[in-house]
């Protein structure tokens, strides 16, 4: 194929999507859907010569398109998904990739057996600190990598209050489902995935109980958990979309190896080391990502390659996610 025409289902988080596409010189933006007509016309007028449709099964009758971009509500995720693979399309889903790991599983069957790519949108691995850190794991800078603590905390960072995002009969939770999936796709990344032996979460929902009183609400606002996995090695992970800090948004990221350890706070990044004499510190200069995870989509499809954030990935991680959920259910240990 010589331009890979491409869709996009959902244009709130879709206009990225549909950025990265137009940015990609063997692919082409060519249809895009959403159910808001507004949004819609304001969104067509950047890809004059791309396709509008309303409903995304318009989409599956045209022969034409070969991927497509699912960014709607969680709960859509999957049954979107599956019908577009059924339709003979690649596809780029949004995170998380489905509600549960029941859902994902029947989504990675589904492309396997249509023979079609379906690459998890986990976008901070195209980023820079994922570009900076990733060669250092790859070069063998951290030796064997034993514990990751990593954190994407909000202070009063509700997303759209009253929308789908606190409900969790379609979103699958709140701020863990939300923002601690993607720190929980890079630290798994960085440690190579390593498969999980067992969980422990906790889930609370006290700052939202007043602040969210008026709304159709039934979240986390803050989740935490800790993980060991089967070659011993370990992760703490927290999220919120509320708490009492000082920032108005925390990401952090400390690795711990057996060679070399390296501390993230906001993108800023720095590399610990230990020898005979003294220990050594250094400041990490942020790299440029290699390219954007719509370049990485539409490369893989051309190649017949293997995407980088795999179904596979995304079904391990929507494991873990049912394991913190099940485990601040219960208040006891998931074991896998």
């Amino acid at each position: 194929m010589d331009v890979i025409n491409t869709g996009v289902i959902g244009l709130g988080m879709g206009r990225g999507h549909a950025r990265g596409f137009d940015a990609c010189p063997d692919a082409r933006v060519a249809v895009l859907c959403d159910s808001d007509e507004q949004r819609l016309a304001e969104e067509s007028e950047k890809y004059p010569d791309a396709l509008t449709c309303s409903d995304y099964r318009q989409m599956l009758e045209m022969e034409d398109l070969d991927a497509v971009a699912v960014a709607l509500p969680n709960y859509l995720h999957a049954p979107v998904t599956l019908d577009l693979l059924r339709a003979g399309k690649h596809v780029l889903c949004e995170k998380p990739m489905a509600m549960n790991s029941g859902e994902a599983e029947a989504m990675k069957a589904e492309a396997e057996a249509c023979n079609r790519i379906l690459m998890m949108h986990f976008n901070m691995r195209f980023m820079s600190t994922a570009a900076t850190l990733r060669p250092l794991v790859e070069a063998g800078e951290f030796g064997k990598i034993y514990h990751i603590t990593t954190t994407y905390t909000r202070r009063n960072g509700y997303p759209h209050p009253g929308s789908w995002f606190g409900q969790r009969a379609k979103s699958g939770g709140g701020p863990l489902i939300d923002l601690g999936v993607h720190r929980l796709d890079l630290a798994l990344w960085l440690m190579d995935y390593p498969p999980p032996a067992s969980v422990l979460g906790c889930n609370y929902d006290l700052l939202a109980k007043e602040k969210m009183a008026d709304f159709d609400f039934d979240c986390e606002d803050f989740s935490a958990a800790l993980i060991r996995f089967e070659d011993g090695s370990s992760m703490y992970m927290a999220s919120s979309w509320d708490g009492h800090q000082r920032r108005e948004s925390e990401i952090t990221m400390n690795i711990y190896g057996d060679r070399a350890s390296a501390f993230e706070r906001n993108g800023e990044l720095t590399l610990c080391a230990d020898d005979a004499e003294e220990p050594s510190v250094r400041r990490l200069g942020a790299e440029e990502p290699q390219e954007t995870s719509q370049q990485h989509f539409i490369r893989t499809i051309r190649n017949g390659a293997e995407p980088g954030p795999s179904a596979a990935h995304g079904v391990t991680v929507m494991r873990l996610l049912d394991a913190i959920y099940e485990s601040a259910r219960t208040g006891r240990e998931v074991r896998l």
